[in-house]
């Protein structure tokens, strides 16, 4: 469970079988909802979830990924792997994120900006999800 302070009802989101990859997934979800709706209390309990989402990304990046993703995320040769990150590592992103989802939870903000910062929220959970899913492992190989 994860409370937010700027919007302090409880936010319960069950990840109890969620793996990083499908909690980023949801997020990415979660924000192209967000960016179509105009109901400010819409906006507000998918921000909520978004950040909810965001604390269990942040509390996974550091546990292994399970033998299926690992394999999904394998490839043959290193000069598969990317040669340079976009903006910054995954937990950077989700860090601002984070700060987005806060500020789009103010309610004081413009329309125009409040857009501009849905859009802004939606680009960086995309590239989370894509950094996440970035091949980084190379086939394990069994002595015979």
């Amino acid at each position: 469970m994860t409370i937010n302070p700027l919007y302090p009802h409880q936010v319960i989101i069950n990840t109890k079988n969620l793996d990083i990859i499908e909690l980023a997934e949801r997020c990415e979800l979660l924000t192209d909802i967000l960016i179509d709706s105009e109901n400010p209390a819409e906006c507000a309990a998918l921000c909520n979830y978004v950040y909810a989402h965001l604390e269990a990304i942040k509390e996974s990046l550091d546990k292994p990924l399970s033998a299926t993703r690992i394999e999904q995320l394998s490839v043959n040769d290193p000069s598969e792997f990317p040669k340079a990150k976009w903006l910054a590592d995954s937990d950077d992103l989700c860090d601002y994120c984070q700060a987005v989802t806060r500020a789009l939870l103010c309610r004081s903000l413009p329309s125009k900006t409040r857009h501009q910062l849905n859009g802004l929220l939606m680009r960086l959970v995309n590239a989370l999800v894509n950094d996440l899913k970035t091949p980084r492992f190379l086939p394990t190989v069994t002595a015979e």
